[in-house]
């Protein structure tokens, strides 16, 4: 058979055998979160003292149902891996089953929601445990805060063992782990409502996944608002330990203008997101985006290496422009010096023509008068003459 029609057939059975998982919540972000899920844990451990046998039994289903999956990955969903895996924590199954629960969680974590991820903390032996000397003792307030005072309502390291098999097959398969890291920021706005999750667990949960992971860091920034929020009692040095996590320069617009208004923000950090704010709306202007900005930042690093050249080309710069300067006067001599040529026979030529002009009018009458006589023989021989003495005064 296919693994896949084995697979459905074992979910089918899973879903009537086994009892739900999901506690009864009013909604993610309701008030009411921490009530309900503790009451889900005590429910859980009075029932499991009142009947011991219904447990075994589910654990021997859980185990025997884990013992039939086939191995290839796409045979179950996660969301029942992730109920198996709840089933058989609050079961007290093996560890090895454990395990391999959370192994085979990890191979498709892309297909789980936060709701899968919110895995019990306490197991139902110990939560019997603890309702006995509540019961024995009369003192429930005071015992119920002292036992848990450094327990916390969902099993965190559960969760980041089941990423860290993630990562491994990704990093294996050569693929980014972007499709999980809004889920991953979901699950840490979830857990981030617990007041007794410690600041270390939340940091090391939040920097598994590496820095180009996230397209957008507002997921993250909600979460850790969301962890402020929670322990207002957190010193300025865990406060910027929460807060360098973040790549201020992934916040959206929406969320740079809330971080800017966010006393629970250490000042050092709004500033930071200010500046980081500034520099997006700067480049925006210049046209160019962060990306752009910094390759130029880097760009500048060389700049300095080239500044000789820069000096050298100014230098052959102004040698030209003397040069220019030089040929334009020697040019404009030049052009002087050819008009003063030209006017000369420009003068000559409207004398002669003038003098033409006399003549053609005295041949002019020669020739129509008809009749010479010695006079007027004689008066051209005078013009000649007067004209040569003209033109020797005129040289």
């Amino acid at each position: 058979m296919k693994p896949e029609i084995i697979g459905s057939c074992i979910m089918q059975y899973g879903e009537k055998c086994l009892p739900s998982t999901e506690p009864e919540r009013g909604g993610i972000g309701r008030s009411n979160y921490g009530k309900n899920e503790l009451q889900w844990h005590i429910t859980s451990g009075r029932r499991q003292e009142e009947d011991i046998g219904p447990t075994r039994e589910q654990r021997m289903i859980v185990e025997s149902l884990v013992s039939l999956l086939p191995p290839q990955k796409e045979a179950v969903s996660c969301k029942f891996l992730l109920k198996m895996l709840k089933m058989a924590i609050f079961c007290s199954a093996s560890p090895a089953l454990v395990s391999e629960l959370e192994k085979r969680a990890g191979l498709v974590l892309e297909g789980a929601d936060v709701n899968d991820l919110l895995i019990p903390s306490c197991a139902a032996s110990d939560q019997g445990k603890l309702l006995n000397s509540i019961d024995i003792l009369g003192q429930f307030a005071s015992d119920w805060s002292s036992s848990t005072e450094e327990q916390t309502m969902h099993n965190v390291d559960a969760v980041q063992r089941i990423l860290e098999y993630f990562l491994l097959y990704e990093q294996q398969q050569q693929s980014g782990p972007l499709a999980i890291s809004k889920l991953l920021d979901n699950y840490l706005a979830e857990i981030a409502r617990d007041p007794q999750l410690p600041v270390t667990k939340f940091l090391f949960l939040a920097q598994s996944l590496p820095e180009n992971a996230r397209t957008s860091d507002d997921g993250l920034y909600r979460a850790i608002d969301t962890y402020l929020k929670t322990h207002p009692s957190l010193s300025d040095h865990e406060r910027r330990r929460l807060c360098k996590i973040m790549n201020y320069g992934k916040l959206s617009q929406d969320a740079c203008a809330h971080a800017a208004q966010n006393d629970r923000l250490p000042l050092r950090i709004t500033i930071q997101v200010l500046f980081s704010e500034q520099v997006k709306i700067r480049a925006a202007i210049q046209g160019k985006s962060q990306t752009e900005t910094v390759e130029n930042s880097d760009q500048e690093t060389s700049w300095s290496s080239t500044n000789k050249e820069v000096k050298a080309l100014k230098i052959e710069l102004e040698k030209v422009k003397t040069q220019m300067a030089e040929l334009q006067r020697d040019y404009l001599e030049l052009q002087q010096e050819n008009q003063k040529q030209n006017i000369r026979p420009r003068k000559s030529s409207g004398w002669t023509l003038g003098w033409r002009k006399i003549r053609k009018s005295a041949l002019y009458n020669l020739n129509t008068d008809g009749e010479e006589t010695n006079e007027t023989h004689n008066r051209p021989n005078q013009s000649r003459r007067g004209s040569f003495r003209r033109r020797q005064s005129l040289s």
